[in-house]
């Protein structure tokens, strides 16, 4: 066992414990890890401990708890037989002082209350101290109420960033003023954060260039862009470097500016079928598309036929009426005006028929129809109006 905490490397007077038996970690480390990342695996082999020991280091003669379940029930917060507890990290103690260092670190306690009733300076006025005092007495019960109260009695804040990125207990996260707060999340080099060696690279909070939104670190800022935003996924395999789009609209365009887009409907409603040469766009169409564009294009060629055959038969049947009309208007001086619309129907009839089978019989001569059609005999015509 060394004599340094494997956590914080501070000298490691006390330690805590689980049931995996490892000593290398101090109890405010633990207290930390279980009460502000709510973590209960040993920091060494990950091992989940319900419960942990803190006593003196004290090398091999450290007091060594084998069976937890030995220890005694547990009352709640504070004195259990011979230990004290610590019931918000589940930590046992046999030192009374040890205990309360921890369960001071975990309390939403304000700090400047604190300050001010140690030296005496409270509001500024005599008794000030007592005041204070009082104020620090009131129970805080969690770091929203810690917030409420520095804005309400001292006008000062909290950063939310480091609230959520910097896992250290409240009494340790900084306070700042408004124009403080807003030159630490820009730049970092407000004078609560100090000179450049104790801020240790920290030049403020990155933000989103497409929401406005800054984020803790990095990490954070990378997790919200790969989510919310879109990026080539070309570019990035041919390592042209990290370029988002806020929208896939954006990047839509730039699929079509800058590499070979699959125009085609269903491919559209997929998203992202873009290729990096002509090559495997054209591969792609052969593959996925071959048989929707084969129909399409026989579909095309058949419309065009049957419109370039529906023109011609047209023109024939137009001849073929005025034909075949031809003998009846000659034969109207010898047959009454009935007679001539009874022949002229029936005609008209022989007509449309010869239409129909030129448009079902593909490729057939247009003259052909004119031979088959002939107006009746003026006898018949006659016969029909006497009776």
């Amino acid at each position: 066992m060394d004599d340094a905490c494997a956590v914080c490397a501070e000298p490691l007077q006390w330690v805590a414990y689980g049931v995996c038996g490892h000593r290398e970690v101090c109890p405010a480390c633990v207290a930390r890890l279980r009460f502000v990342l709510r973590d209960h695996r040993c920091c060494i082999c990950m091992t989940h401990c319900p419960a942990v020991f803190a006593t003196k280091a004290l090398g091999d003669r450290t007091k060594l708890i084998s069976d937890f379940s030995a220890l005694p029930p547990v009352a709640g917060e504070g004195k259990a037989g011979e230990y004290w507890y610590h019931e918000a990290t589940q930590v046992w103690f046999d030192d009374v002082d040890q205990y309360r260092t921890v369960r001071a670190l975990c309390q939403f306690s304000c700090t400047v209350c604190k300050d001010s009733a140690g030296t005496g300076t409270g509001s500024g006025k005599k008794g000030g101290g007592k005041a204070s005092k009082a104020k620090h007495k009131k129970k805080i019960g969690s770091i929203e109420q810690l917030k409420v109260h520095l804005f309400d009695h001292h006008h000062l804040y909290m950063c939310d960033l480091c609230l959520d990125g910097r896992k250290v207990f409240s009494c340790d996260q900084k306070l700042y003023t408004k124009p403080q707060l807003n030159k630490h999340i820009k730049n970092g080099d407000s004078e609560v954060d100090g000179s450049k060696v104790e801020r240790r690279g920290f030049v403020g909070h990155p933000m989103c260039g497409f929401c406005k939104i800054p984020f803790y670190g990095k990490e954070e800022l990378y997790t919200h862009v790969t989510r919310e935003h879109f990026s080539c996924h070309i570019c990035q395999r041919q390592q042209r470097g990290q370029e988002y789009f806020m929208t896939y609209d954006e990047l839509e365009m730039h699929f079509r500016s800058d590499h070979f887009f699959c125009e085609d409907r269903e491919c559209l409603e997929k998203k992202f079928i873009v290729f990096q040469s002509e090559a495997e766009l054209k591969r792609h169409n052969a593959v996925e598309h071959r048989e929707r564009k084969s129909h399409a294009k026989r579909t095309a060629t058949f419309k065009a036929s049957s419109s370039h055959n529906c023109q011609i038969l047209g023109r024939g049947s137009g001849n073929q009426v005025a034909s075949v009309a031809a003998p009846v208007r000659a034969s109207s001086g010898q047959a009454s005006q009935s007679g001539q619309s009874c022949g002229m129907n029936r005609v008209l009839q022989q007509s449309y028929s010869s239409l129909l089978s030129h448009q079902e019989v593909r490729g057939a001569r247009i003259g052909s129809g004119l031979q088959e059609v002939s107006p009746p005999p003026i006898s018949e015509q006659s016969r029909g109006y006497e009776g």
